[in-house]
């Protein structure tokens, strides 16, 4: 296969998570992040890379993907209410005025030793991360 191709495979998502929200997956064990924005190309088994936004601007962990899917915020808090990394109440002010939310549901967490910055900010939207990206996450992660 040629290297370009390889290069623009997805291999994961990640959105940017403040610190205090990041801490919940690490050391409460939610497994549950509700977005705004869909990125919809991302599957069973791919990563979700968390970027803490706030303290170390990095990578800092890695989950596999279990689901990805647009949600209504109530069906959100009924099927989700204790895996989510934030509160019903945040989700209700962060869902204001909004029909669907995106919810990413993940497995497996691993912190990473040591976090990895990015070569290009994150936006609060989210990217996604290619095969080049992913090398670099996984060679230096530890």
């Amino acid at each position: 296969m040629d290297g370009s191709v390889d290069k623009m495979e997805i291999k994961g998502v990640t959105h940017p998570i403040p610190t205090e929200y990041a801490e919940t997956i690490y050391n409460k064990g939610k497994n549950v992040f509700v977005g705004k924005r869909q990125l919809g190309k991302v599957k069973k088994g791919d990563k979700f890379i968390i970027y803490e936004s706030h303290g170390a601007r990095a990578y800092t962990g890695w989950a596999d993907i279990v689901s990805i899917q647009k949600m209504k915020p109530t069906a959100i808090t009924r099927k989700y209410k204790n895996q989510l990394m934030i509160t019903t109440e945040e989700l209700k002010e962060y869902a204001k005025n909004r029909t669907e939310m995106n919810v990413i549901e993940f497995e497996n967490f691993q912190k990473f030793k040591k976090p990895v910055v990015p070569k290009r900010f994150v936006a609060v939207s989210g990217k996604y991360i290619y095969e080049d990206e992913f090398k670099t996450i996984e060679k230096n992660k530890d």
